[in-house]
């Protein structure tokens, strides 16, 4: 009796595990791997972005955002083919916002600031593109001159209560043709 039990528990359990397998759709990928993309032009693999010194009473509230900085990425040499690139930001998530840049850890007497990372936003200054998940608006291409990707940075405030230190970080950025 309790083989017969012990046999139509697992009939019936294998029945259900095959129906938490349904599918409910397809997803089908496209793409391409391409040797012939823009290239970065030379100074603009590294990108230095000189941020500024800023008190923490600058940061009123949390959000508050300073002037925005220049981050400026050129491709030239592009194939006839490719007509737009968007860029993605990517690095190590601050603590508190995971969409913004977290700083840098200090040690010792070098501690990092806290309460405040970096936002990457469009040339506008105002349209965010979250790090490590955002992309950039597609920004038009030519094949013949440099092409200037213009977007900004800017602190940005996570708390209520900024605290001083170093506010370094580093960031990898990803172009994305057509």
């Amino acid at each position: 009796m309790k083989k017969s039990l012990i046999a139509a528990a697992i009939l019936a359990s294998s029945a259900f595990a095959s129906m938490a397998n349904a599918a409910d759709g397809t997803i089908n990928f496209t793409g391409a791997i391409s040797a012939t993309t823009c290239k970065v032009a030379t100074g603009s693999g590294t990108v230095a972005v000189a941020m500024g010194t800023f008190s923490p009473d600058a940061f009123s509230t949390p959000g508050h955002k300073t002037a925005p900085q220049a981050v400026n990425i050129t491709v030239n040499d592009c194939p006839a083919a490719i007509t737009t690139a968007s860029i993605t930001f990517s690095g190590v998530a601050d603590d508190d916002d995971s969409s913004l840049l977290g700083l840098t850890k200090g040690t010792g007497s070098s501690q990092h600031a806290t309460g405040v990372a970096i936002g990457f936003f469009e040339e506008d200054g105002t349209t965010p593109i979250a790090l490590n998940t955002g992309a950039s608006s597609a920004k038009p291409l030519a094949e013949t001159v440099d092409n200037p990707l213009n977007f900004v940075a800017r602190y940005v405030a996570t708390g209520a209560t900024v605290a001083a230190g170093l506010a370094n970080a580093n960031a990898d950025f990803t172009i994305k043709y057509n």
